[in-house]
C-alpha cells in the first residue's frame, strides 16, 4: 500500500481529556472520538479478530451469526443427545467483540482459550478469578486485589467479609410496625430512627426469567448485578415496574419488606446471616417494621449478592482489599447447569447440560496495547496486531535511485508475505520518520544516502536499533526478525 493514497491523519499534539492510550491512538490516526476507528485501527482490529477466530476454530469451535448472546441458549435447546456434545459456539457482536458458549455433558472451561488469544495478541495482562485485565489508572473497570494472598477478581464478582455493624438489639422480639411518613430511602429512615444504615434491610424487586425475586441487602450495601445475573442465569434481568410492585406487595417502593411475602422467592445477601432485630419495610405505604430477623420472621436463601468496597477484608485471608482501575480484556464464567437445557445421557436418562461462557473485548485489546506500548515518539504495538509489519521509507522520493530501490524492497516484502507500507509522500525525511515512529509499526527500512554503497537502514521501532543491510537482503532480514 502507498501512504500517499491512504487516510492516516496523524496529529502533533495529544488531544485533551483522553487516557494516554487513546491519546496516542488519536495522534497516530487510528481513532477519532471514543468509537470512530479509522483505517490503521481497522487493520489492527481485523488481526485481533483473526487471531481469535484461529484459536477458537483450532479448538473445534464454530462461528455463528447471531443477533445477541442470548440466542446461544435458544439454539442449544435443539441439542437432544449427549452424542452431540461438547459444542463450542462463538459470535462477533458490536465492536467485533467475541462472545462464546460451551455446552457439554461435563463442564467445559473457556478461560484457557481466551488466554491463548491474548497471549498471541501481545498486550500485557493479568489474570483474575473471572477475567483477564490490563492495569490502567484510566480504565473503566475495577479489580479487587489482595496483596497478602494474591486473590484478584472483577469488583462486581469479588468476595469480601462484610464490615462489622453496630450490635443488634438482643432478645427474641416480634416485628413491630411504626409510622415513617414520607421516608422512602435508607438514608431517610436512618435519620428518622437515629439508627445507622447497617441496622436496616434494603428490599429490591427484580424480574429474572419473567419471574419476580425479592432481594434483601444490608442497608449500606449495593447489589452486584453481575452476581445476581450469574446466580439466576439471566443476564437480561430487570427491575420490577411500579405497577408490578404494587400488584405484588400492595405498597410502593420504599416501603417494601420480606415479612409475609409468599408469592416469590427471597434471596438474602450473606452479610445478613446471623443478624437480628433489624428494620425493614412493612409492605404498607409510610410504614416500616422493627425487629425483623431473617430465618425467623421470613425464610430466605443466602447468596453472596453485594458489591464490595475498597478496604474491606479479603474473604480468603482477611487482609484489606484494594480496588484498582483496569481495562478488562476478557471475562469468563465457571460452567454451570444451563437453565431448561437437558439431554439424554449414555444411560438413557435425562440429564442437565453444562454451559460455560466467555467474552473477549477486541477493541480493548488494541487500547491496552497502546496504554502499555509507547515512548516519547509514539506507539510501539506488538507485531501480531500492528497494522503493518514494515514501512519502507525513501528519504527523498524525488531521487530516482532511492525511489526505485524502495519500490523493489517493498515488492520483495510483499512477495515474502509481509504486510508492507511504502511511504511515497513528498515530505521531508524528518516528517516521515516521525510519522513512522508515531504509528508504531515494528520495522522501518530507510532508503537514504548510503544507497550509493548498496546499503539501507533497518530500524526496529521498539529498541530503535539501526542495522545496515544490503538492498537485496532487506526484505529477507525483516522476514527473519
Amino acid at each position: 500500500m502507498l501512504w500517499s493514497k491512504l487516510f492516516i491523519p496523524t496529529l502533533r499534539a495529544n488531544p485533551a481529556g483522553e487516557s494516554p492510550g487513546c491519546q496516542l491512538l488519536q495522534r497516530a490516526g487510528y481513532l477519532r472520538a471514543a468509537d470512530r476507528w479509522l483505517f490503521l485501527a481497522g487493520r489492527s482490529l481485523r488481526k485481533i479478530v483473526e487471531i481469535a477466530r484461529q484459536e477458537f476454530d483450532a479448538a473445534g469451535a464454530q462461528e455463528m451469526l447471531l443477533p445477541d448472546s442470548g440466542a446461544f441458549e435458544d439454539i442449544a435447546r435443539e441439542i437432544r443427545s449427549y452424542k452431540q456434545l461438547p459444542q463450542i459456539w462463538y459470535r462477533f457482536g458490536a465492536g467485533a467483540n467475541l462472545d462464546a458458549r460451551a455446552f457439554g455433558v461435563e463442564p467445559v472451561v473457556l478461560d484457557g482459550l481466551c488466554r491463548r488469544v491474548l497471549d498471541r495478541c501481545g498486550a500485557p495482562f493479568a489474570a483474575t478469578e473471572r477475567s483477564f485485565a490490563a492495569w490502567s489508572e484510566d480504565g473503566e473497570d475495577s479489580i479487587a486485589l489482595c496483596a497478602a494472598c494474591g486473590y484478584a477478581a472483577p469488583l462486581e464478582f469479588a468476595l469480601a467479609k462484610a464490615s462489622t455493624p453496630a450490635v443488634d438489639p438482643e432478645g427474641d422480639l416480634a416485628p413491630e410496625p411504626f409510622h415513617t411518613p414520607g421516608r422512602k430511602t435508607i438514608a431517610q429512615v436512618a435519620e428518622f430512627t437515629g439508627l445507622p444504615e447497617t441496622a436496616q434491610m434494603k428490599s429490591l424487586v427484580l424480574v429474572a426469567h419473567d419471574a419476580p425475586i425479592l432481594v434483601m441487602l444490608r442497608g449500606d450495601h449495593q447489589l452486584s448485578e453481575a452476581k445476581f445475573a450469574a446466580l439466576t442465569g439471566d443476564p437480561r434481568f430487570r427491575q420490577a415496574r411500579s405497577s408490578e410492585i404494587f400488584e405484588w406487595f400492595g405498597a410502593a417502593a420504599g416501603s417494601l419488606g420480606p415479612v409475609g411475602v409468599r408469592n416469590m422467592p427471597i434471596y438474602a445477601d450473606s452479610a445478613l446471616a446471623g443478624r437480628r432485630n433489624m428494620i425493614a419495610g412493612a409492605n404498607r405505604d409510610d410504614y416500616h417494621l422493627r425487629n425483623v430477623t431473617v430465618g425467623e420472621d421470613f425464610d430466605a436463601a443466602f447468596h453472596d449478592l453485594r458489591q464490595i468496597a475498597d478496604g474491606e477484608p479479603c474473604a480468603h485471608c482477611g487482609a484489606a482489599l484494594k480496588v484498582r482501575k483496569a481495562i478488562e480484556l476478557s471475562r469468563f464464567s465457571a460452567p454451570r447447569p444451563a437453565r431448561d437445557l437437558h439431554i439424554t445421557n449414555a444411560a438413557a436418562v435425562e440429564a442437565p447440560v453444562w454451559m460455560g461462557a466467555c467474552s473477549i473485548a477486541i477493541e480493548r485489546i488494541l487500547i491496552a496495547a497502546a496504554q502499555a506500548g509507547f515512548d516519547k515518539d509514539g506507539l510501539i504495538l506488538p507485531p501480531a496486531i500492528a497494522p503493518f509489519d514494515v514501512i519502507v521509507t525513501p528519504a527523498n522520493i524525488g531521487d530516482a535511485a532511492q525511489r526505485s530501490a524502495a519500490e523493489t524492497i517493498y515488492r520483495e516484502c510483499l512477495a515474502l508475505g509481509l504486510e508492507a507500507l511504502l511511504d511515497d509522500r513528498d515530505e521531508r525525511p524528518g516528517v516521515k520518520f516521525k510519522d513512522a515512529d508515531l504509528i508504531g509499526v515494528p520495522f522501518r527500512v530507510t532508503v537514504g544516502k548510503r544507497l550509493a554503497e548498496g546499503l539501507v537502514e533497518i530500524v526496529e521501532r521498539k529498541t530503535k536499533q539501526v542495522t545496515d543491510t544490503a538492498v537485496a537482503g532487506a526484505a529477507t532480514a525483516i522476514r527473519r526478525a
